[in-house]
């Protein structure tokens, strides 16, 4: 089963080039897999041991969603923040807050989250030099480890 999406948890984008930091998840969609909050809170102090950056980006990312959807609400906060981190070629994401709430009576999901990025070296890394790792990617296996 999926780790449920609440507040502290991170999703990270499958890629080969952050296979060898070993990041322990589970998949969440195509192309993204989900850690559980503890999972999260260790990732920065495991990205550091193994000499990568793990970078926070100030700008937070909003989705607003209609409630009425059921369990798929959550997850269509999600993609549509998924969309946003994919669309900066950053390659992960941590949800700050889910808040639900109504307006005139009509009952609504306000999903915030900071896209962050994992990398080597010290500086964050061009949109053009992002955009070309994510393309090297694409023609290699896509896994992260999964937990056991």
């Amino acid at each position: 089963m999926p780790n449920q999406i609440q507040a502290g948890t991170m999703i990270v984008q499958q890629s080969a080039s952050l296979r060898p930091l070993e990041i322990e998840s589970e998949p969440y969609s195509k192309s993204w897999r989900s850690l559980g909050t503890l999972a999260s809170s260790g990732l920065d102090r495991k990205v550091r041991v193994a000499g990568w950056k793990l970078f926070f980006m100030a700008g937070e990312l909003k989705a607003v969603v209609p409630a009425w959807g059921g369990q798929k609400t959550l997850g269509r906060g999600v993609q549509r923040l998924l969309a946003q981190t994919r669309s900066q070629h950053f390659n992960c994401l941590e949800i700050t807050h889910i808040v639900r709430k109504h307006f005139l009576g009509i009952p609504y999901v306000s999903i915030a989250a900071h896209s962050r990025h994992i990398q080597r070296g010290p500086q964050i890394e061009s949109v053009e030099r992002r955009a070309q790792a994510g393309a090297d990617d694409a023609g290699r296996p896509k896994q992260i480890s999964q937990s056991q």
